[in-house]
């Protein structure tokens, strides 16, 4: 299957000032009612089976769609109705289509290598000459598109198929589902004088028009919209997934690997973003879909997305979030983002580009450095040029680096010192990149080191260690309940959505492992 461009994402929603019910007038299922629990979705294993959602989904709270709008970045995208506060549940939405994961284990695991003889990139040519498929990441994501594709087909199909025996909620449903996903094409791709609020409904499944052109989209199309907009793992890249697939007998551990959201695909990118999203699973007891079809219901699928504010966002504030990791320098993170057809000017970016003009920061390079003392020396660098909180979370990948070979022996006075520079970061990631993952870890980490103070203070008959773990207890209480909701109220629950945060952090090719690593 030859890959086609990625294309620029480009972004994309209606007015009102009352927090989200006038902008919903007339679109069908939604709950305008506060949000309350959402374990169900989030600890699906953990929750009592007679645990049900307190709210129908789509939820959608205080926000709106506008497009050329001077409040927005790119043209098009999501602003706050009203004042917002830090945890604040702006929306959870399902999936318009989602690749299942237990069919897509199945075909990675089954494929033949006839199945995929164009993709050179991934053959590879064993001792004996015969041609095998190299089942690696790059292989993994093509199949995981190849089935969002099969999906959106098969909608086409039921609306091309004009001697169909579908019923008339399959087919109405299925124009609601395609409309969505065309919607994300950019507005010079198909000119369209929808308006906002209609728009809005469309992203929300309540449009079910039928005068959608369906010759638009062609299988490349698909692709390149699926490429653009679609939201793949979560806390570990294709590759990671792939080898866990390739050795573990049954590594069925995943809940999901890509899904399409097109209301969430209107969200521009800002380095120093004020919302966070994460992925919820909807318990088999609950209904799905409302929608009466069971055919379109399937193509969905139960994954979900929940976006909270991340910090403080005033009525009218565009809602932004990071398409790559944040934790990387100016000139990587700008790299990346060269593949979406835009230059990040952030108020981050402008300030770190200002900061690190004729600064000895310019100097320290991209690679980090092997040994503890070059790492120190770093960090020191970094610590004496600092003027914005922005320059120590892009180096943060470098402050982990040290943080797990610094520990790697127990000195009481290091993990001191240790503990002190670590506030200092999580001070940084509260003030441009609250509640990311790599912000969840270095709190697990403090939270752990100040029990370990705690412990030898006991031994010592010592006092003050435990105001510091009181204070790490609320501190990630704190970030968990902007990231999870009412969640962080639990310690419990806080420990549960944190095992994952202690396990894995993102480098340059994605989440990965850290195994024996303290953090």
């Amino acid at each position: 299957m030859p890959k086609a461009k990625r294309k620029p994402k480009k972004k994309a929603a209606s007015s009102s000032s009352d927090g989200g019910e006038s902008i919903n007038a007339g679109v069908a299922n939604l709950s305008l009612s506060p949000l309350n629990d959402v374990s169900p979705l989030l600890l699906s294993s953990a929750a009592p089976k007679d645990k049900t959602l307190s709210f129908t989904i789509p939820y959608i709270g205080p926000i709106s769609l506008v497009q050329q709008h001077q409040s927005v970045v790119h043209g098009r995208g999501l602003v706050v109705t009203r004042d917002v506060s830090a945890g604040e549940c702006l929306f959870v939405i399902p999936a318009v289509a989602a690749a299942p994961i237990d069919e897509v284990y199945y075909r990675f695991l089954d494929e033949d290598e006839e199945d995929y003889d164009d993709i050179d990139d991934d053959i590879e040519t064993s001792n004996n000459d015969a041609s095998v498929v190299k089942k690696d990441g790059p292989h993994l994501e093509s199949i995981a598109e190849d089935m969002l594709i099969e999906q959106i087909q098969s909608l086409v199909d039921i609306l091309d198929d004009k001697e169909s025996a579908c019923a008339k909620e399959d087919i109405s449903r299925a124009h609601s589902l395609l409309n969505a996903f065309v919607s994300q094409m950019s507005s010079d791709e198909v000119p369209s004088a929808a308006t906002n609020e209609d728009l809005m409904k469309t992203l929300l499944l309540s449009n079910a028009n039928t005068d959608m052109d369906k010759t638009v989209l062609d299988r490349e199309t698909m692709l390149n919209i699926i490429r653009r907009n679609a939201f793949g793992p979560d806390f570990h890249n294709y590759d990671t997934v792939a080898t866990c697939w390739n050795t573990t007998p049954d590594g069925k551990k995943y809940n999901r690997l890509l899904g399409v959201y097109p209301l969430s695909a209107m969200i521009n990118h800002s380095c120093s973003p004020n919302a966070v999203r994460v992925f919820g699973r909807i318990p088999n007891s609950s209904s799905c879909h409302p929608s009466g079809s069971e055919i379109c219901d399937k193509i969905q699928g139960r994954e979900v997305m929940l976006v909270h504010a991340n910090k403080a966002i005033a009525k009218g504030t565009e809602i932004t979030w990071s398409y790559i990791p944040p934790s990387n320098p100016l000139n990587e993170r700008r790299e990346a983002l060269s593949k979406y057809g835009f230059t990040c000017n952030c108020l981050r970016c402008v300030q770190e580009e200002k900061a690190l003009t004729a600064s000895p920061l310019t100097t320290l390079g991209d690679h980090l450095p092997g040994n503890e003392a070059s790492m120190r020396d770093m960090i020191q660098t970094i610590e004496q040029n600092l003027s914005c909180n922005e320059i120590r979370v892009s180096y943060a990948s470098l402050y982990l680096e040290y943080f797990n070979t610094a520990l790697a022996q127990s000195d009481i006075d290091k993990i001191n010192d240790i503990l002190k520079l670590a506030t200092r970061l999580h001070f940084s990631f509260v003030a441009c990149n609250n509640a990311c993952t790599e912000h969840l870890s270095i709190l697990h980490m403090c939270y752990d080191l100040a029990g370990v103070l705690h412990t030898h203070s006991l031994q010592h008959k010592s006092e003050g260690a435990m105001t510091q773990v009181r204070f790490w207890t609320e501190q990630l209480k704190k970030t968990v309940m902007t990231r999870y909701g009412n969640l962080g109220e639990n310690l419990e629950n806080v420990r549960a959505l944190m095992k994952h945060s202690k396990l894995v952090l993102r480098r340059k090719d994605g989440w990965y492992s850290v195994n024996d690593k303290f953090i």
